[in-house]
């Protein structure tokens, strides 16, 4: 077979595929790799597009949210520029693209992912077909089964079939979309916060799936990367994690049934919680040095969650999947909130808050406060989930979620900075304001322009690895924007000598005290605002 270009084939490469007595073969390290090393960046993809929800909001080409426009022939695919649309000619679309226009009356805009990846393999042949020998579709376990799931997979492959013109190749179509099922990577955009695409590469497919895992996959344009979460041993297996292993087993086992397999990692043979799985995890997950918890973590490890029998029920009982329609954007926000609060009530007074679904409920109570412009109760919750949640949920400090949630907690500290200067300026014109007055007046005490400023260092340097492979990635282009804005601001020469001098050292005794002044006190004081924002305002 014709290799991918991405295998990698060198000796300085740091993976490699062995063969495996369970699991077929698996991903290694073929050297000791530190946590956020970049392991390997995988540039060549076999298959690469947009989800059927995303179609008209990325571009097919580099999947860049956005207002992409388009093609002006089969209105099927979208493209951000003419470079892009010109390089998804070459790629895919110039044989797509008649295949793609209405077929008895049925637009290839309307074709679900699946048929689409199939048809782009039909279409193209070769190279692609050859990739996907190698790989594993498990096609007999899929016949196998009750439900018309089998039946689905007959019908998908006979929509592609026909877009394609090739209705006699049924059967080869089936093992081709067993093999893409099992094997595409779903690609998820930090930005949107949502899986965006589809990426297959035949090598990136080997490493095989772990709810405990050592390595992360992210996507940057037509690129992913992947990426040590935590310290990995020479000739130890990569294993990524195919869902969200914060995710309660349940929602876990049903996702992964879709690849063909029971996962038998430490968390589902012994159904641990979200603080009992962290009370295990190394400690040395990167730089802990500028961690928002500050230089004693042992809450991470020592958290009653994970050892009171009372509180390991009740995680047990109420970790549970979060309602998809939840959003605290919608005009019903207010009721549907207070019914979910209401609802996880128990996991709130046990202070369980980095349980499923609870972090995710108060993130859209975030949003929530964030529409209706009452900022300083937004960026109280949003701090509480970055200090009280995410932490215990994702071990790595240079997790995407982390950093996607402190990127909001700055965002929302420069939206307050008004109301905090209004204040300074007439403290009695919100002295009955009550709660909310409360937390105007501590944010005014705080200096939320250094705050914000070390906030996205720390994002900055997690976020952008020395090598440079994550130069583009969007979480660190967003960082370094606002920095820039931040950084150019007058009047700030103490504040700044304090804060480059944190950053050129942060190992030293005077910069871990200015830390644990600037960044670790500010953000619990309003992490416990947060918890008191969510008690009082919401009754639980």
């Amino acid at each position: 077979m014709t290799p991918n270009p991405s295998t990698p084939s060198s000796s300085s490469s740091s993976i490699q595929v062995r063969a495996h007595t369970s699991k077929h073969r698996a991903l290694h390290a073929t050297r000791a790799l530190h946590a956020g090393h970049t392991i390997h960046i995988f540039t060549s993809p076999l298959l690469l597009l947009p989800t059927l929800a995303h179609l008209s909001s990325v571009c097919a080409h580099c999947l860049r949210p956005g207002t992409p426009r388009a093609c002006s022939r089969c209105h099927a695919a979208y493209y951000c520029d003419a470079a892009c649309q010109r390089a998804g000619w070459a790629a895919i679309h110039s044989r797509e693209c008649k295949a793609l226009r209405a077929r008895r009356g049925r637009s290839g805009a309307e074709l679900p992912t699946p048929v689409r990846a199939l048809l782009q393999v039909l279409l193209l042949g070769g190279e692609v077909e050859e990739g996907l020998a190698m790989l594993d579709g498990h096609e007999e376990v899929r016949r196998g089964r009750e439900g018309r799931a089998w039946g689905d997979l007959e019908m998908m492959a006979a929509a592609a079939c026909a877009f394609a013109g090739k209705e006699g190749d049924g059967r080869r179509a089936v093992g081709l979309l067993c093999k893409i099922q099992t094997n595409a990577f779903l690609r998820f955009d930090a930005h949107l916060a949502d899986q965006v695409g589809i990426f297959l590469d035949p090598t990136l497919a080997m490493a095989n799936h772990s709810c405990v895992p050592n390595a992360t996959v992210l996507f940057i344009g037509r690129t992913a990367v992947l990426r040590a979460e935590r310290d990995i041993h020479e000739g130890e297996e990569i294993e990524v994690c195919y869902t969200d292993y914060t995710n309660p087993i349940s929602q876990r086992k049903s996702v992964l049934q879709e690849y063909c397999f029971t996962c038998q990692c430490p968390r589902c043979a012994n159904n641990l919680n979200i603080y009992q799985l962290c009370a295990q995890s190394p400690t040395g997950n990167g730089d802990m040095s500028c961690s928002i918890l500050g230089s004693n973590t042992s809450s991470l490890q020592n958290h009653p969650g994970a050892s009171d029998p009372q509180k390991i029920r009740v995680a047990a009982q109420f970790c549970t999947e979060i309602d998809p329609e939840l959003t605290g954007s919608s005009p019903e926000a207010k009721r549907m909130l207070k019914i979910h609060l209401t609802g996880y009530k128990p996991l709130i007074e046990n202070d369980l808050w980095a349980v499923s679904p609870l972090p995710q409920i108060l993130t859209e109570v975030s949003l929530y406060y964030t529409h209706e412009q009452k900022f300083a109760y937004a960026v109280a919750v949003a701090v509480m989930v970055a200090v009280e949640c995410d932490p215990y949920r994702y071990a790595a400090p240079f997790h995407a979620i982390r950093l996607k949630n402190l990127l909001m907690v700055i965002k929302l500290l420069v939206l307050t900075a008004e109301d905090s200067a209004a204040l300074r300026q007439a403290p009695r014109a919100v002295a009955a304001r009550g709660l909310e007055g409360e937390v105007l007046e501590i944010l005014a005490e705080m200096d939320q322009v250094s705050l914000s400023q070390m906030l996205l260092i720390m994002v900055m340097k997690a976020a952008s690895p020395s090598d440079g492979s994550l130069e583009q990635w969007s979480l660190g282009v967003q960082a370094r924007e606002l920095h820039e804005d931040i950084a150019g601001l007058e009047g700030r020469e103490q504040e700044l000598s304090l804060i480059h001098a944190w950053r050129e050292d942060p190992e030293s005794e005077s910069s871990q005290r200015f830390f644990e002044y600037a960044v670790v006190k500010q953000m619990a004081t309003l992490a416990d605002l947060g918890k008191r924002v969510v008690r009082t305002e919401w009754q639980v």
